[in-house]
């Protein structure tokens, strides 16, 4: 296991840990269960469809249509891993069971054109009966596969990505009055970078890049009024909650 450290927009470096390669192992067999559990059902509903023709009778319509019908139905099976990132936020249904997803080398969700990339180059990896793949894997310096590398994307845990995804939006008090509005020069994803840090703070009782965090939103959004960091930092997330359900 390898943890690798991902700047934010406010230069405060986050810590993903990219899983063991077993763990990858067992959700590329889970998604391979999956794939071969289909096939096996389309084969046996392509057996009984087909039960009353044989090849001898010469019925060439029905044979070009059954084959065309056939490449049809094994379109999931060539798909499944790039539709099930791009719907499932970078996982398939064997990384969601095991605890495993797909980010950008930034820390972000991949762009559609990464996702293709990695999707494009799989097969590569099962060069040499998938050594080319297991070698990636283990030797180069963030566990990435050739597909994550030409992508630029990394296979990180959920356990702390799942907390910078969790929406920062939230029900505040009818009477809450906010502080900053400077906060709306901030973005989404700079308040989910904020909701991160307070999580994994308080979950590690190590408050260091809390405070540093809460010194660099200081000097960008000019604001002066010093006040003890972790508070600081859930003032913004509430005054920001207030601010963008006015707007």
């Amino acid at each position: 296991m390898e943890k690798i450290k991902i700047p934010t927009s406010f230069n405060i470096e986050l810590d993903f840990e990219t899983p063991e390669f077993h763990k990858r192992l067992f959700a590329w067999v889970i998604d391979a269960a999956i794939l071969y559990a289909y096939y096996l059902i389309l084969s046996h509903l392509i057996g009984i469809f087909s039960s009353g023709h044989k090849r001898s009778d010469n019925d060439m319509p029905f044979w070009y249509n059954l084959s065309a019908l056939s490449m049809i139905f094994l379109l999931p099976v060539l798909m499944y891993h790039l539709v099930c990132e791009l719907t499932l936020n970078g996982q398939s249904i064997g990384k969601k069971i095991i605890g495993i997803k797909v980010i950008g080398e930034n820390g972000g969700r991949p762009a559609l054109h990464q996702f293709l990339i990695r999707w494009l180059t799989r097969p590569f990896d099962f060069f040499f009966f998938g050594l080319v793949g297991l070698l990636t894997v283990v030797l180069s310096k963030k566990n990435q596969r050739l597909g994550d590398m030409a992508a630029g994307t990394l296979v990180i845990k959920t356990k702390i990505q799942t907390d910078i995804d969790d929406t920062v939006f939230f029900e505040l008090e009818d009477n809450y009055v906010p502080r900053f509005k400077e906060v709306m020069r901030l973005s989404d994803r700079d308040m989910n970078t904020i909701k991160g840090v307070l999580n994994n703070s308080k979950r590690y009782n190590n408050f260091d890049v809390a405070a540093r965090l809460a010194d660099k939103i200081r000097i960008v959004l000019n604001i002066n009024e010093y006040i003890e960091p972790v508070e600081f930092l859930e003032i913004l997330l509430k005054d920001y909650n207030y601010f963008s359900n006015r707007e």
